[in-house]
């Protein structure tokens, strides 16, 4: 990773769609023509990836085990957005974030009538190990993606959930092994009031939907067990979210 991406700030939008609307058409309009409107409004964006959570799956579990992570149909959000910015104010500064003030109105707008929520979090990432093949821009990336949204435990001081979080590394690169790309996602604050509490977000890339049902954990109970055994101290409670990721600007 360059010393350039490393000073990036990064922001994640989860996107929620309002009762009653159609989901599909949602998550269709989100990046047919409101992802291409963000492009050309927001033009700080160094780089852009819009996950649609369009992936019906569920984690196979053989050790009879409470799994850690939920699994809710249907999810609570269908769109999650990652932004790069060279700084925190390019994002928080609407006089930086857009091109022009009518910019933002549209955009807003288009978001209204969609019937969309949107919960803005700044993020600290971590690059566990990045293998996926990468395809042109605004095609979408083979496999699937899972972003895994996280609480901690409230009773661990938050400097020792990280520390044990990132040593989950040598964990799940044993058994997290079918995963092409593992990146750790640590929330530094909400930036929405009201936002549902998060504390951080997994992102694991599968080259398959069999390979994220079936082999997760490697696809052995020893996996399932050592990963619980790693995780669950400090993991109160975990959504998965499955979805087509698209990189509109790499």
């Amino acid at each position: 990773m360059s010393e350039q991406a490393v000073k990036r700030r990064k922001v994640m939008q989860f996107i929620a769609c309002e009762a009653g609307r159609d989901r599909a058409a949602f998550r269709e309009h989100y990046l047919r023509h409101h992802a291409p409107l963000v492009l050309l409004h927001c033009p700080r964006l160094r780089r852009y990836v819009v996950n649609l959570v369009d992936v019906k799956a569920s984690i196979r579990h053989r050790s009879g085990m409470a799994p850690l992570n939920r699994e809710l149909d249907p999810p609570p959000f269908e769109v999650v957005t990652e932004m790069w910015l060279d700084s925190f104010d390019d994002f928080k500064d609407p006089a930086r974030f857009y091109a022009a003030p009518a910019s933002g109105e549209l955009l807003r707008d288009d978001l209204r009538e969609m019937g969309a929520k949107v919960f803005d979090y700044l993020i600290v990432e971590t690059i566990q190990w990045d293998r996926t093949p990468k395809p042109a821009a605004g095609e979408r990336t083979s496999g699937v993606k899972a972003i895994i949204s996280t609480r901690r435990r409230e009773e661990i001081p938050n400097k020792e959930v990280e520390a044990l979080w990132r040593n989950h590394r040598i964990v799940a690169e044993k058994y997290h092994c079918y995963a092409t790309t593992y990146i750790q996602d640590g929330v530094i604050t909400a930036l929405t009031p009201g936002a549902p509490v998060v504390h951080g977000c997994a992102e694991l890339f599968f080259p398959t939907k069999e390979d994220l049902e079936e082999r997760f954990y490697g696809g052995t109970i020893e996996g399932e067990r050592a990963i619980a055994a790693d995780a669950g101290p400090f993991v109160a409670d975990a959504i998965g979210l499955y979805t087509s990721e698209y990189v509109l600007r790499p």
